[in-house]
Order: structure tokens, then C-alpha cells, then sequence
């Protein structure tokens, strides 16, 4: 088990990363695919067929979200390409998911079509930031690494933190082996990140050792609402894409959301 969650990590961290460093289409297009394979995992996590309707529709309102970053002429149509999303569009993909539990006979009820429909948000809108994040020039790729370098360390720093100090439990209902320790060494080591970066960058270092230190908690909180669904929907995984470590919605919990925070927190530092 161990060795092939090793080899996984090596192989998806050398295309993940690859594409990062790359950027332009591979980079969107790797995103893309994440946010498909995302949104199934949503789907299958409620035991649903993948190729249902409301499915179906859900792929593409989730990839909605995202042509605006990935394609310019369709930017400013639904999703503008440096701003958030048209309330107008929120509502047309609302009322869509919605029509279906009517149309369906509450074969699919209200609860279901909310799921999906907040599903699409939550996997398009988060990884539209993240494009947004490697191809908006005013950012690029220095400034997502510095994200990733976040998280990553956030992840290291919590885990042997935890392990050397112990101590009280942080949220044991949703995932009892966090500890207020870990998640505070991880808190500590985000804001290494930052200093260094800031260092590295020229910058001031202030404002980046804050912005880590949100990058951080939210990082967190990502991972927890991510234990909190599977635990909801009783499943140990979100998938099995990822061999030794589950799905994608399992290795980018935090990705998930750190990514809307780190773009406009990183727009409103560099503007």
C-alpha cells in the first residue's frame, strides 16, 4: 500500500507539477479534467449514475465556471475573467438543477439538485481561481507555487507537529486523529513559507506571512468539510483515481479552497 502511494504521488505529483510549470493549455486543460473527475466523484459519493442527467448537466455548468479562464472570448459572457461570476449566470444554473426535480417527478428532489448544483460551485468556481491564479499575468507561476508550498507545508508541518506534541483533539467528531498542536505547527510553518517567499521576491514581509497564515486555516477547513461530506454520505473515499491516496477530491481538499482566498488575496497585494 505504501509503495504504491509512493509511486502514485511521484507520477501525479510529475504531471501535476509539470503542467504548473508549463502552464497555457496543458495547465487548463489538466484543471479541466480535474474538475470532470471532481464533480464525478460528487456524483458517485451519492451513489448516482456518473452518465444520469442531472449528471450530465452538472459537467457541463461545472466546466462553465471555468471557460471563461480558459478560453478569453467567453470571458466576459458568464465568467468574467478577472472578477467573480455573474449573479445572473448563479441563478440561470440554479433554476436549471431545480427544473429538473419537477420535471423529473421528484425522482430527483430538491435536496439532490441543490447537492449537484452546489457541487458545480465547488469544484468549478474553486479551480477557476486556481487558473486564474497561473495565467493571469499579474501572477503566474512564482506566485502559485508560493500556494502550493503552502498547503504542502500546512500538510508536513500539522502532521509531525501533531505527532511530537499530541495533545487535544481539534474537531475528533469530524476527523479524530487532528490535533490543536498539528493544525497550529501547520499555521507556523505557512508563515515560514511566507517569509521566505517575501524574502525571495522583494517584498514586504507583513502582508505574505498574513496571507499564509489564512492560506493555511482555510487549507485546514478544507480538509475537514471534505471528512465532514465523506462522513455524511458514509464513504471512506471520494474516489479511486489516485491509488493509495483516493480521489481528487481527497488529495485537493485544501487546494480547494485556498485557491478563491489566494487569488484575490494575491490580486489585492500585487495591484
Amino acid at each position: 500500500m505504501l509503495g504504491q502511494r509512493v509511486v502514485t504521488g511521484i507520477i501525479g505529483g510529475a504531471i501535476f507539477l509539470g503542467a504548473v510549470w508549463y502552464g497555457g493549455f496543458p495547465f487548463a486543460l489538466l484543471i479541466a479534467l480535474m474538475a470532470v473527475v471532481g464533480f464525478s466523484e460528487l456524483v458517485r459519493m451519492r451513489g448516482w449514475s456518473l452518465f444520469s442527467a442531472p449528471a450530465l448537466i452538472g459537467y457541463v455548468v461545472t466546466l462553465m465556471w471555468l471557460v471563461g479562464s480558459i478560453w478569453q472570448p467567453f470571458a466576459d459572457l458568464w465568467m468574467p475573467a478577472t472578477d467573480t461570476v455573474s449573479g445572473l449566470w448563479l441563478l440561470v444554473a440554479l433554476f436549471v438543477f431545480l427544473s429538473i426535480s419537477v420535471v423529473s417527478k421528484n425522482k430527483f428532489s430538491f435536496q439532490d439538485m441543490t447537492y449537484l448544483f452546489a457541487g458545480t460551485l465547488y469544484v468549478g468556481l474553486t479551480l477557476h481561481s486556481a487558473l486564474l491564479l497561473r495565467v493571469d499575468d499579474r501572477m503566474g507561476l512564482s506566485y502559485f507555487l508560493f500556494v502550493l508550498l503552502t498547503i504542502w507545508t500546512t500538510d508536513t508541518a500539522a502532521y509531525f507537529v501533531g505527532r511530537t506534541f499530541k495533545g487535544p483533539k481539534l474537531w475528533p467528531a469530524i476527523s479524530p486523529n487532528k490535533t490543536v498542536s498539528g493544525s497550529l505547527g501547520g499555521v507556523v510553518g505557512a508563515v515560514v513559507v511566507g517569509v521566505v517567499f517575501a524574502q525571495v521576491m522583494g517584498l514586504a514581509m507583513g502582508p505574505w506571512m498574513l496571507l499564509a497564515a489564512l492560506l493555511s486555516v482555510f487549507g485546514q477547513f478544507g480538509d475537514f468539510v471534505e471528512s465532514g461530506l465523506k462522513r455524511a454520505l458514509d464513504v471512506k473515499d471520494s474516489g479511486t483515481i489516485l491509488p493509495g491516496h483516493g480521489g481528487v477530491l481527497d488529495r485537493f481538499d485544501s487546494f480547494l479552497f485556498t485557491a478563491p482566498i489566494a487569488y484575490y488575496g494575491i490580486l489585492l497585494l500585487v495591484s
